[in-house]
């Protein structure tokens, strides 16, 4: 006689009917009306990843509003974003879900927003850092996985991106004497250099001359 082994149950679990599927992370319940947005999950669609992480997100800034859209896969990939009434959060699986809104989204949709070389947002939008002397200067600044978005009152938004922006970073970022980029950083076809025009100064770089940071005498 052959026995059939059961695995045993957990207290209070309900074992899951033939057919029926089950997420396996129970960290975090699905609203019904996110369960209706992802109904069409399966094994190789993040989906049941991505609807939870970009309603967490939304909780997280109430700003956003309510959503004016569903969740909707981008493209052919496992990207993700679901639009409000005052911005939008992105999920990827190689940057997470993050929001964007006001000039900085303004100023990425502007250049192609995801498809651009900009690609997805890689934190939300945050504030700038505190001035030497005290208090935040104004603005914000949302990074991307090809360079950051600044934006304040005097200058309005500004792309920072390559070899500018990684030397500008190793300067202080908007703390360093250049203070805060004025203009988006261009490429100069004819040489190749790309140029990056700040409150106090400039950095150029190419290839062949490497970093060039001119300070403004104060």
């Amino acid at each position: 006689m052959i026995e059939r082994m059961t695995r045993p149950t957990r207290p209070g679990h309900v074992p899951a009917a033939r057919g029926e599927v089950r997420s396996s992370h129970a960290e975090q319940a699905l609203s019904w009306s996110d369960f209706r947005s992802a109904v069409r999950y399966d094994r190789a669609n993040q989906l049941l990843l991505a609807v939870p992480a970009i309603s967490a997100k939304r909780a997280e800034h109430p700003v956003l509003g309510e959503a004016i859209a569903p969740h909707t896969r981008i493209g052919s990939g496992e990207l993700y974003r679901r639009e409000y009434e005052h911005g939008a959060v992105y999920w990827s699986e190689r940057t997470g879900a993050h929001e964007v809104h006001g000039l900085v989204a303004e100023h990425w949709y502007g250049v192609g927003a995801e498809a651009s070389f900009l690609g997805f947002p890689t934190t939300d939008e945050q504030p700038l850092a505190e001035s030497e002397h005290g208090g935040r200067l104004a603005g914000g600044v949302g990074h991307f996985e090809g360079g950051s978005i600044y934006w304040t009152p005097a200058h309005g938004s500004a792309i920072v991106f390559g070899m500018v922006r990684d030397i500008w970073a190793l300067l202080g970022w908007e703390r360093s004497p250049l203070g805060l980029p004025v203009c988006d950083v261009e490429p100069a076809p004819e040489s190749g250099m790309l140029r990056g025009v700040f409150e106090h100064g400039t950095v150029e770089w190419s290839s062949s001359t490497g970093p060039i940071v001119i300070i403004d005498a104060q």
